[in-house]
This record gives structure tokens, sequence and C-alpha cells, in this order.
């Protein structure tokens, strides 16, 4: 994987419910947060107080970032051996291959950073939940 390659993130774990829809887990993607979500936070009830351990609250660092993984209709409820995988209907330009940011007050290694060619919001996900280099001809559809 390099910067500028198109990828797609990896669903596993398919679950079929009684509605026939199969839904997958999918990786968490993260970014960090602006200094204006900062400032919001500060001013709302929520950074008031003290935590558990009865210390001060800390500012949030990091928000999750949503992309569209998709879904599949399968009426018979079962799912077929191939589908235990699934990619993203999203698709992603590689902005930087290979980084560990400091997300959560940690460094998070073995991460890449993204580009949702749909939204244009960037985030942090793990390397290994990321699809290999997609041929040119496959990002047009």
């Amino acid at each position: 994987m390099r910067k500028g390659d198109q990828i797609k993130i990896v669903g596993k774990h398919p679950y079929c419910g009684r509605d026939g829809i199969v839904k997958y887990s999918w990786p968490r993607m993260y970014r960090h947060v602006t200094e204006e979500e900062v400032k919001v936070w500060h001013d709302s009830p929520e950074s008031k107080g003290m935590n558990s351990a009865g210390e001060t609250k800390l500012p949030p660092t990091c928000a999750r970032v949503e992309f569209e993984g998709g879904t599949l209709n399968r009426p018979s409820l079962t799912i077929k051996p191939w589908e235990n995988v699934k990619t993203s209907d999203d698709i992603f330009t590689v902005v930087r291959a290979r980084c560990a940011p400091i997300l959560g007050y940690h460094k998070s290694t073995k991460m890449t950073l993204v580009r949702n060619n749909r939204t244009g919001e960037e985030g942090y996900v793990k390397r290994k939940d990321c699809t290999p280099r997609l041929p040119n001809n496959s990002c047009n559809s």
C-alpha cells in the first residue's frame, strides 16, 4: 500500500438478523478533534466535575469517522462461505501509508491515514483492515 492508492475497508464477522439483512463488523476509523470541538466540549456540562477516580475530566483528543460499509440481503437467513468477508461500499485514497498517530492519549501503531472519496473526510485505520491496491478500472464504478 502506497500514498495515492485506492483501497477499500474490510468488514468481517457477518451476522444475519431475522429480517434477512447481513451486517458486518466494520473496523473503527478515527480522526483528531478540532480546536472548535474541544471548546464546545469545555463549555458543555459533560466537562464539569470529576470522574469516578476523583480526577478532573480530560478533553477528547479523537473522534470516530463514519463510513458506508454496506450490508447484504439474504431472505433465506443463511450466509454463504464466500460472504464471510465484505469490502466497504466507500472507496478511500491513501494519504499516508504508514503512521503511528496519538489517538486517545496513547500511540496507535500500524495505522494508515485515508481519505473517503465520497465525503472527503480523513481518518486513521489499521493497515490490516484495508484491502490491497485496487486496479484503476475498478474504482470508476
